[in-house]
């Protein structure tokens, strides 16, 4: 992992358990995937993961490898999780609060990305328990009524997205 200062430069690698274990700033990647009714995909992360199992997400997230640049990332993860091929677009970065779970820390600057497809998606099981669509409209009512349900990144992330504050 880039091990990033909060004016996200890189300042040198490390391993993701590092990153975790001393709660350094790193960088992530966290897609958002439309379909072409213009709803909003969104991945419940496996019960076995060991990181928030069973937490609402964004459409597909994951980390940036030392050296990798956040769009290709972005790609690598939507196949890695989803089965899908596209080329999502950049929309914003955010420096995301340190986040505390089971004696772990994330702290994250957060590249999020939009793709649109119809493709079909083929989950990574190991990664991913299950999928759904909802509508901007049941997302933003799920982000508000549920916060709980989902990751604290989702929550700060799909309340930017929802609201096109990146703009």
């Amino acid at each position: 992992m880039d091990v990033v200062d909060e004016t996200d430069k890189i300042l040198y690698q490390t391993s993701l358990e590092e990153c975790k274990t001393k709660g350094l700033l790193h960088r992530s990647v966290a897609v958002f995937f439309l379909n072409l009714q213009n709803e909003i995909l969104l991945q419940q992360r496996s019960m076995e993961d060991d990181w928030l199992p069973g937490k609402w997400t964004a459409s597909s997230t994951g980390h940036v490898k030392a050296g990798e640049n956040p769009t290709r990332a972005s790609i690598r993860e939507l196949q890695e999780e989803l089965g899908i091929l596209a080329h999502p677009t950049f929309l914003f970065k955010e420096l995301l609060p340190e986040i505390h779970w089971s004696n772990q820390a994330e702290y994250e600057i957060a590249y999020v990305f939009e793709a649109r497809s119809d493709s079909k998606i083929k989950m990574d099981s190991e990664e991913v328990e299950q999928v759904k669509f909802m509508s901007k409209a049941a997302c933003r009512s799920f982000v508000v009524g549920r916060p709980e349900d989902l990751t604290p990144d989702a929550v700060i992330l799909l309340q930017k997205y929802l609201h096109g504050g990146y703009v």
